[in-house]
């Protein structure tokens, strides 16, 4: 049985025998422990754009994570989670990175709220909190706000020429220096000296013939920072091939270990009844985040009202919205679980001297990055999209676009007169209840079907029959019987409305539970400039003080060549191209060479 195989079949077993508060369970026996103990760790590497930045420019990164001894792109977690940590101990940012065969990418535009200062970038998986902080990726990222007059987390020094951040991290060492260029590769540039706004074209190649070059790669081009770069506190370990930690997972019985995100995110949450006598055994949650691409599930909870959801694909929303499905969903409250805080206290954070003589150079710098910011909308990134998929997506529906029908005030009026799949049947006094007829056009069973109001489970029946139909898009009607987790549906009532929010008459509810969701950071194709016959009049008129000429996260090489253009902007200076990556091989791949534009 390979190991993956393994971690989930172990793992199943933990979690099916097991009460499981945030991915978290309890070893009871020591053939448990033992097992936990003979799975394999995960470590996680990130290549950043700089480690000198200024507010108003963008860090960009991108995250490698290995597993197993032999240093194997993971293929264990879907998830992986970057923080820029500041001296206070709260992160900047915390950002969650949706893993592709262990590889993920993100960026953070830095506020000028942000003081100078130095900080620390902490790349790690839920597997990886099992071995604790020491075993995270961390790198010194040293940032200077020039639009603020307090700078009091700068030293200011005068005998020396060059910025720097005390005597380790900015300058490298004589050790790290030698992994400046490893690996199977080589960079070769059409020169050295270039124009402005001059293409520039660079071949990546096999330094024989015999050296296969295939693998996953990002490159960076940017002006040189007026520091030197250091290398990440286990940065060396990547270089040197050592991508595994010197520690192994460690368990005895009692211990509480945190489980992988093995199926992409995990949501979490718990059942609390508002009532003593009302059991929270055996319920059924509805979990949604609504939105044009939503997610739908239906989970069911433990015996102390625990459930959790795997959420795979991409989604638009950022609401997560849980709801008990129930007569009297307002009889419960439904709270989401969340990992506990990490803690940075062993963090060390060094003292950022600056030399004065580089004021210049940093006003220079943040006018670039101002007028950059300026026209930034004529040089956009794309977010690369997946088409959405739902469950329901093959089967057999009647869609009924009101703008094509008479157009009535209420959804009830709308049922009635044009409709006629669905009913509205009198539930005592004041109560209605909503089916959908089969294709006999009856109801043969007394279930009631999956309403879905822009991404968001409907069970108010009253407020959605009296819900404004002129604010409605589309209704899609399914008339089959279905199946949603443990929940039998007979047909479903899909309703869009206009605006995509029509769920927020629905969100104040006492049953219905809302919570800020941490949504994946997105894809991105980043812009490319280009001065080429192709570019328009327009694009040859702005001003281009871009000092970040070139960031390509995902660059994947198949052959055992690969050219790559880009062009020059109007700032003169030393630029640095900086590859990053490994080979298919396992080979850690770190090359840098420099060119000049006059």
């Amino acid at each position: 049985m390979n190991s993956v195989r393994r971690l989930i079949v172990v793992l199943s077993v933990y979690v099916s025998t097991l009460n499981v508060v945030f991915a978290q369970v309890v070893l009871q026996s020591e053939d448990q422990a033992r097992g936990f103990a003979s799975l394999p760790i995960e470590s996680t590497f990130v290549h950043t754009n700089a480690s000198f930045l200024l507010t108003g420019e963008y860090l960009y990164y991108k995250v490698f994570c290995f597993e197993g001894e032999e240093g194997d792109l993971t293929k264990f977690s879907k998830m992986a989670y970057v923080e820029l940590v500041g001296k206070n101990l709260e992160p900047i940012f915390r950002h969650k990175i949706a893993l592709q065969n262990g590889l993920g990418q993100g960026d953070f535009f830095l506020p000028t709220d942000i003081a100078s200062g130095n900080y620390k970038l902490i790349a790690y998986t839920n597997w990886m909190r099992n071995l604790g902080l020491k075993d995270f990726y961390r790198s010194d990222i040293t940032i200077i706000n020039p639009y603020r007059s307090n700078q009091a987390e700068l030293l200011k020094i005068n005998d020396s020429l060059n910025t720097m951040v005390s005597d380790t991290l900015l300058i490298a060492s004589p050790e790290s220096k030698r992994f400046d260029d490893i690996g199977p590769l080589e960079i070769q540039v059409n020169g050295e000296q270039f124009a402005r706004r001059q293409k520039v074209s660079l071949v990546l190649k096999g330094v024989s013939t015999s050296q296969m070059i295939s693998g996953d790669y990002s490159i960076s081009v940017r002006k040189k920072d007026m520091i030197s770069e250091s290398l990440p506190e286990n940065g060396l370990d990547f270089l040197i091939g050592k991508r595994k930690s010197q520690n192994k997972n460690k368990g005895s019985v009692g211990d509480t270990i945190v489980l992988p995100e093995l199926r992409g995110e995990l949501y979490q949450g718990k059942v609390i009844a508002l009532q003593k006598d009302r059991s929270v055994r055996n319920l059924k949650v509805a979990i949604s985040i609504p939105g044009e691409d939503y997610v739908l599930d239906v989970v069911q909870t433990d015996v102390l009202g625990n459930f959790q959801m795997n959420v795979a694909k991409s989604y638009s929303g950022e609401t997560l919205f849980l709801q008990v499905l129930s007569q009297n969903p307002e009889a419960y409250r439904v709270v989401q679980q969340l990992p506990r805080t990490l803690d940075y206290r062993s963090l060390d954070f060094k003292e950022v001297k600056i030399d004065l003589t580089t004021k210049e150079e940093i006003l220079r710098r943040s006018i670039h990055n101002q007028i950059e910011n300026s026209f930034f909308q004529f040089r956009p990134d794309s977010i690369l999209t997946v088409s959405p998929e739902l469950f329901f997506d093959t089967m057999e529906k009647k869609i009924y676009p009101l703008d094509d029908y008479p157009r009535f005030k209420s959804l009830r009026e709308t049922f009635v007169e044009i409709i006629q799949d669905v009913s509205s049947i009198r539930i005592g006094k004041d109560n209605f209840a909503i089916r959908v007829k089969g294709y006999d056009y009856a109801s043969t069973l007394d279930i009631p079907p999956l309403i879905v109001l822009d991404g968001c489970v409907i069970q108010d029946y009253n407020a959605l029959l009296d819900f404004d139909a002129r604010a409605i898009e589309q209704v899609t009607v399914f008339r089959h019987n279905f199946i949603i987790g443990p929940e039998l549906y007979e047909g479903a009532i899909i309703i869009k409305t206009k605006i995509g929010d029509g769920y927020t008459l629905f969100q104040y509810t006492d049953a219905i539970s809302t919570f800020k969701t941490l949504k994946p950071q997105p894809d991105k194709k980043y812009f490319v400039q280009r001065y080429d016959e192709g570019s328009s009049d327009q694009n040859r008129r702005l001003p281009d003080n871009r000092v970040q000429l070139l960031w390509m996260p995902d660059l994947k090489v198949t052959e055992n060549e690969l050219e790559i253009d880009f062009y020059t902007s109007d700032v003169v200076g030393e630029f640095e191209i900086h590859l990053m990556g490994i080979t298919e091989g396992k080979i850690p791949v770190s090359m840098r060479k420099s060119i000049f534009v006059d």
